[in-house]
């Protein structure tokens, strides 16, 4: 009879392992993040959404990707864990914000062009070596992420 107990429990220990590993792989995996910055006066807001290798970078506040102000982003060719790095400007060439990612390809554009600005190429100096020197500046920004996790931010406020 113990034998029997003792067998009873190991397989009920082993059927819940079993679900909360299916679970977590189900569920744990997804590839999607959120990630909402504010400017350091909160005057200004985007919003980082990635799903896989598709990234969305939208003007605002937001937890689902809107018709407009938005930029998709395929990330195919950008190194996931050493080169995923968003920098921008608040406030710059009379714009709400400017940002460049390196290396991306603009899937969509859909953003008013009279407020916001996104380039997918860093700045390049006279020897054709990409710089970020003109995004060190006061008012900017840069945030790195590491498989959609994030990783470091300067320049900005994050939220939840």
């Amino acid at each position: 009879m113990v034998h029997r107990n003792i067998e009873n429990k190991f397989y009920m220990i082993k059927n819940r392992i079993l679900i909360i590993i299916i679970s977590l792989f189900l569920f744990g995996c997804s590839g999607n993040s959120i990630h909402h910055f504010y400017s350091p006066s909160k005057d200004q807001s985007i919003t980082v959404i990635t799903n896989e290798d598709i990234r969305y970078i939208i003007s605002g506040i937001h937890n689902s990707v809107p018709k407009s102000n938005f930029v998709k982003l395929d990330l195919k060719k950008v190194d996931r864990g050493a080169g995923d790095q968003i920098v921008g400007c608040w406030n710059r060439e009379n714009l709400n914000w400017i940002i460049v990612m390196d290396d991306v390809t603009v899937l969509e554009n859909k953003l008013e062009p009279k407020r916001y600005k996104f380039l997918n190429q860093f700045p390049v100096d006279n020897r054709g070596i990409p710089t970020l020197v003109e995004y060190l500046k006061k008012d900017c920004f840069s945030i790195s992420l590491e498989y959609r996790n994030l990783n470091r931010i300067e320049g900005a406020i994050r939220t939840e």
